[in-house]
């Protein structure tokens, strides 16, 4: 692939990014790569579970319904995703270290007539993948825009597992999520990684309290080095109008939290994350980050594929919650 179609492509994730956060679809150039399309509602799933995928879906018009295994489908109404997680899952395999993991998650049917655009991301892989140097570029934006598309997501999850647990009547304590060794491993390798980089001040500390505050801007990101922490949610009955804390998750060092402050910046924190008994670490504005990990592509390179991959599974782990309600 030459630089000018990789660009080209790049160019096309962006532009489905953007329209992913913001509900908006502004005229585009259809391609092989990016295409509108009408889906008919049909008794068998247009994106099938397990099965080898390919394409990322934005519903325009329509609702989709998403199987994962609980009694009813999940309705994913218009201005939202499917088949972002096969995307990158995709993405993850094709780094080549890591375990093989499952293309489709969930069997996704048309509820009703639906159009969509479509995102074709197999060409993403070719570009990930090639060594030339001049890729580099275009490799850290596909990350970038990956783990904005994959944070989206996680949000999306979230809340449909609190919306089960309204529907349900249930109430859930948060329990400790166990990750795979492997990204266990390269968070601790990354943190190490870390302290070596010069004029950058990452000794671990003392965190008490509530680390970062759900509906107030969160300009930095935590790194977990010993500990737990909770992670819950407020909702708003829209009937009574009265608010109500849910546990979604307890996460254990090493971990990275706050990572809605680099990947969409600015952003209001969406979920509260408070420290569990003792806690070690530290937090480093995400403007700092940026500014040293731009200086060490290798270790930018690490870090958005960490995250990327951090929050894939922190997806599987709310979905199969969700399916064991």
């Amino acid at each position: 692939m030459d630089q000018a179609k990789a660009e080209q492509i790049v160019n096309e994730l962006q532009f489905i990014t953007r329209v992913i956060f913001s509900g908006e679809v502004s005229e585009f150039k259809p391609s092989a790569t990016l295409l509108e399309k009408s889906i008919k509602p049909s008794e068998r799933p247009f994106i099938k579970k397990d099965a080898s995928g390919h394409a990322l879906y934005f519903i325009v018009q329509g609702k989709a319904g998403v199987y994962i295994g609980q009694p009813e489908r999940i309705i994913v109404p218009e201005k939202r995703t499917v088949g972002e997680m096969s995307m990158i899952s995709t993405v993850i395999n094709a780094f080549g270290n890591r375990a093989t993991l499952e293309s489709r998650t969930a069997d996704v049917y048309a509820e009703e007539p639906m159009q969509v655009i479509v995102f074709n991301y197999s060409p993403l892989v070719e570009i990930l993948k090639e060594p030339d140097p001049a890729f580099r570029k275009f490799r850290h934006q596909i990350l970038i825009n990956l783990n904005r598309i994959m944070f989206r997501k996680l949000m999306e999850v979230n809340s449909n597992y609190i919306n089960m647990l309204l529907n349900y009547g249930l109430t859930q304590e948060a329990s400790l999520t166990k990750y795979p060794s492997q990204i266990v491993e390269d968070i601790n390798r990354f943190l190490k990684k870390m302290r070596t980089i010069p004029n950058i001040s990452v000794s671990p500390h003392d965190m008490r309290g509530i680390l970062i505050r759900e509906g107030e801007p969160n300009p930095a990101l935590v790194f977990l080095h010993e500990g737990k922490v909770k992670i819950s949610k407020l909702i708003k009955d829209e009937e009574t109008e009265q608010e109500e804390r849910f546990e979604l998750d307890i996460t254990e060092a090493p971990m990275i939290i706050g990572e809605s402050s680099i990947l969409n910046v600015g952003a209001i924190s969406t979920a509260q994350v408070e420290t569990v008994d003792k806690v070690i670490g530290y937090r480093i504005g995400v403007q700092i980050l940026l500014r040293h990990l731009q200086r060490y592509p290798d270790m930018f390179e690490d870090f958005f594929k960490l995250l990327l991959e951090l929050n894939y599974f922190r997806t599987v782990n709310m979905m199969q919650k969700t399916t064991n309600l």
